[in-house]
């Protein structure tokens, strides 16, 4: 099914890992626009479950094993074109995952990658517009 002009909402996932009071995190290279830092993720593909998607998406992105805990958060992006029409409707799932190994280090559509803790991210100029609140709840209100 192609992303643009979908016939219903398509499933994504957001992988959650926090280390150490950081947060891992992806520039994306493809996305518009270009270089947002955000949670690794992508779409779900047939027959995964959001934890099995959330892993795979994290070890293809970051090279990171962890195991996945639960669904934290559901959110859905929405974009138009001029006249209105629904181009682009993700419905994102964000699961809790836990590290087991790896440094991590941008792969497949990441143009870097890193960990962050709380105050690092409000420094950060270009973010997912829920990053903020994600990593709130994950890495506790910035003061």
């Amino acid at each position: 099914m192609s992303r643009d002009y979908p016939t219903h909402p398509l499933p994504a996932v957001l992988a959650a890992l926090v280390h150490q009071n950081r947060l891992a995190l992806v520039q994306r290279d493809k996305e518009v626009p270009p270089r947002r830092w955000g949670l690794p993720g992508g779409l779900m593909e047939l027959g995964e479950s959001p934890a099995q998607a959330a892993l795979r998406e994290l070890a293809e992105e970051t090279g990171i094993h962890a195991s996945a805990g639960s669904v934290i958060d559901v959110f859905d992006k929405i974009d138009r074109d001029g006249d209105g029409r629904v181009r682009n409707h993700f419905l994102i799932l964000v699961v809790e995952c836990h590290w087991l190994a790896g440094d991590g280090a941008a792969a497949s559509d990441a143009a870097a990658f890193g960990w962050f803790d709380r105050a690092e991210i409000g420094t950060l100029a270009h973010v997912h517009d829920a990053l903020p609140r994600l990593a709130d709840r994950l890495l506790g209100k910035q003061p």
